[in-house]
């Protein structure tokens, strides 16, 4: 009796040791960061080939709702790296989800808030530097904003490792903080960006200084969105193997929102190439 007795104990113990690993257990969670048209390293192939190593069981796309039909197959698709991949594993690979990310309605939102053209005011900036009207603060900021938008153009001939490495986020990082935050305080203290104006989709007319603080709210709003709809998919799929395909200016926002919420949603941030 007391063998029995022992013996259902370290049944029990085993049991309950094997119930709490499966608890412990972290689904995945990949972020790659890519390029939407083909380069000297990246293409479709490139990024199908990193897929079918991973084999994960849900790929989230860099799009809406436009894009898919009710039942997540998919409605549109265009000749970009990503979609063309995507393409070719989902015949290869049937059982695997897919679904949307991006902020709903992004392109009619841009349209009719007047932000889809942000090229105006950066072009502004520049008249204004050409003339040399910018003040020494503002002319360094200019500059730096250029030498870190060159370096990162310079980026198209990188492998898709490179672009999803700690030194590419760190760069975006800091090419984003000058684009939203250093370049719009030369916006907002200039008069000349409050004179001239656009006319939006809707017919309204708005200061290029309006127009930049609405594309910069919209960029980190678009960013955030997008982490909400990852968390969700996670939340409605908790363990599924999840890859995230985003433009790689994306990445930096992503990975660094997220790994905060890794405990909370139970789910483990990793890199495709670990």
């Amino acid at each position: 009796m007391k063998n029995l007795i022992i013996i259902t104990f370290c049944f029990t113990s085993i049991f309950g040791k094997a119930q709490l690993s499966n608890q412990k257990k972290k689904a995945e969670l990949i972020i790659i960061g890519t390029v939407h048209f083909p380069t000297k390293k990246i293409n479709k192939d490139t990024i199908y080939s990193v897929l079918e190593n991973l084999k994960p069981d849900l790929i989230l796309m860099e799009s809406d709702m436009t894009n898919f039909n009710s039942d997540f197959t998919f409605k549109n698709t265009y000749d970009e790296n990503e979609w063309n991949a995507v393409l070719k594993y989902k015949k290869n690979y049937k059982t695997t989800l897919f679904r949307p990310m991006e902020f709903e309605g992004r392109n009619n939102y841009r349209k009719e808030n007047g932000i889809q053209n942000p090229d105006v005011v950066l072009n502004e900036i520049n008249v204004l530097d050409s003339l040399n009207i910018l003040s020494k603060k503002y002319k360094e900021s200019w500059n730096r904003y250029i030498e870190l938008s060159n370096s990162l153009n310079e980026l198209d001939n990188n492998s898709l490792r490179e672009l999803n490495s700690i030194s590419t986020d760190n760069l975006v990082r800091e090419r984003q903080f000058y684009q939203y935050q250093k370049l719009k305080e030369i916006v907002d203290e200039n008069e000349q960006f409050l004179k001239l104006k656009i006319e939006t989709a809707a017919k309204d007319s708005i200061s290029l200084r309006e127009l930049y603080k609405r594309y910069s709210y919209f960029e980190e709003l678009r960013n955030r969105t997008i982490i909400d709809n990852i968390l969700k998919w996670k939340s409605k799929y908790p363990n599924k193997k999840i890859v995230v395909l985003i433009g790689f200016y994306h990445r930096y926002f992503l990975v660094n929102e997220l790994k905060w919420k890794q405990n909370k949603y139970n789910f483990e941030l990793k890199e495709y190439y670990n």
